[in-house]
């Protein structure tokens, strides 16, 4: 085992007060939980786990040594098991989590294991926000390891530059997602903290903005005296959550008075951005990135804020995002057939959505087509005037049924209502379609050469991506 690996099976122990041995992760296939029982695998601690469904995730930690099961069943805690990380999805009459209470195993849910691993390394970077919080903690991680600093990385989306949705280095940063999400956010112990943006989300949880700001400025209030906040200095419910904080602050946007200010945006044919940073009003370097949209110039601000703070070289940081490709899901360019390009990203949102839509509209093309799937009845309910506001920037759109795996319909909402009022107000051509294979089809027929295909949400919207593209390379024109 390396010095990072014997420091951080070492720390875990120290947290805990008992001996690790083997964990087992319950909802082992999710994004974060599987990036997470890969850094463990690579400091060498043994693995198991479980998920309901088989997933690429699963077959990539077989091959790292980890022992998975599709499907719970009590028989499948290791009777030497240390400990049992578990998702806040997971119920609590799942067999596997009677069996760990049975056995006297300690149980812990998934952010409070990554709020003890944050404690592992001296600089965590915690970057947390309503939206971005995956392609900007995928550029803070690229910019710091191209910059030669080495970072550990747990991230919600394969980076492009690791090809994975994790990194295990021997440097003492340790960069994460922070998910504000039934105040996840909270379990973290970090050095720098990010605060991309600020908005009423997660209605299941949070009733009210205020419940939010609250929530977030007790995120920035974790970051010690000698660490710093990165804040979006354009946001006034940002500023206004962190109000008068005792804490160092950098903030970064698009407007005079930041301290990391963008200006000077431009946009290529295929939607993607040259600007010049200025900091503390003075230029400083100018930037180009591969991935699109105004969006991503903000979370480009932040991760270059972060990496300035560092110490990494802006001559670096430039050559690194001028190469950068993206997070999985995010903005992901998946296929152009015959003229007709696909890309896939996880909005679902409405300002994720409308973002969204306007980089697709910065790309040169002849209309676009987008296949929404609205994310949980409670967002698709509180927030339906403002998705069929943002839905309304599409010239074909497709709504799938709304997914959700948490939550049963309580409100007076019908699958179809969302892509009826935006029919009814923007005047374009709007169905709901429920099966993916006709949504395939819908598109095939549609889509001409030119077109720009956006699949859209966070739920399984994507597993039609396939058949589109092979349906769309058959095609006769």
């Amino acid at each position: 085992m390396n010095e990072r690996g014997n420091f951080v099976k070492q720390t875990l122990e120290r947290i805990l007060h008992f001996p690790i041995e083997v964990v087992h992760f319950v909802g082992i296939g999710g994004s974060s939980m599987s990036g997470l029982a890969s850094i463990l695998l690579e400091n060498h601690i043994p693995v198991t786990g479980s998920d309901m469904q088989d997933s690429l995730y699963m077959h990539k930690l077989k091959e790292r040594g980890a022992k998975v099961f599709v499907g719970h069943s009590g028989d499948q805690i290791p009777t030497n098991a240390s400990l049992v990380v578990y998702t806040a999805a997971i119920s609590k009459d799942n067999p596997e989590l009677l069996q760990a209470a049975q056995l006297g195993i300690p149980m812990m849910e998934r952010a409070d294991f990554l709020g003890v691993l944050t404690r592992a390394y001296p600089k965590t970077v915690a970057v947390a926000g309503t939206h971005g919080k995956t392609t900007s903690s995928s550029l803070i991680a690229t910019l710091l390891y191209e910059g030669g600093l080495d970072p550990t990385v747990s991230v919600g989306g394969v980076v492009s530059t690791f090809g994975k949705n994790y990194r295990v280095g021997s440097g003492e940063y340790f960069v994460t997602e922070a998910c504000e999400y039934v105040d996840s956010f909270l379990k973290s112990t970090h050095h720098i903290g990010i605060i991309l943006n600020l908005e009423h989300e997660h209605v299941d949880y949070f009733k009210d903005l205020d419940q939010v700001k609250d929530s977030f400025r007790r995120f920035a209030e974790i970051v010690p005296a000698d660490g710093f906040l990165i804040v979006n200095g354009d946001s006034p419910d940002v500023l206004d959550a962190i109000d008068d904080l005792d804490r160092k602050v950098l903030r970064t946007g698009l407007e005079p008075g930041n301290d990391y200010q963008a200006t000077d945006i431009r946009y290529d044919d295929f939607g993607k951005p040259t600007f010049k940073v200025l900091r503390k009003g003075v230029f400083w370097q100018e930037f180009t990135l591969n991935i699109p949209g105004e969006h991503n110039v903000r979370n480009a601000l932040a991760a270059i804020a972060c990496a300035d703070l560092c110490g990494t070289d802006p001559e670096r940081m430039a050559a690194s995002l001028k190469t950068f490709s993206g997070a999985g899901r995010r903005f992901e360019h998946k296929g152009t057939a015959q003229g007709i390009t696909v890309v896939e990203d996880y909005a679902h949102h409405p300002t994720e959505v409308a973002v969204t839509i306007q980089a697709c509209k910065n790309y040169k093309a002849n209309r676009l087509i987008v296949v929404f799937q609205p994310h949980t009845f409670s967002r698709t309910y509180h927030f339906f005037d403002q998705l069929v506001e943002a839905l309304g920037g599409a010239d074909h759109l497709i709504v799938s049924d709304i997914y959700s795996d948490r939550e049963k319909n309580t409100y007076p909402l019908q699958q179809e209502d969302l892509a009826n009022a935006v029919r009814d107000r923007f005047s374009i051509p709007s169905v709901h379609l429920s099966d993916f294979a006709a949504m395939e089809d819908a598109v095939a027929e549609l889509a001409q050469p030119g077109d720009f295909v956006l699949i859209a949400g966070a739920g399984t919207i994507n597993k039609i991506i396939p058949g589109i593209l092979e349906k769309l390379n058959n095609k006769t024109f």
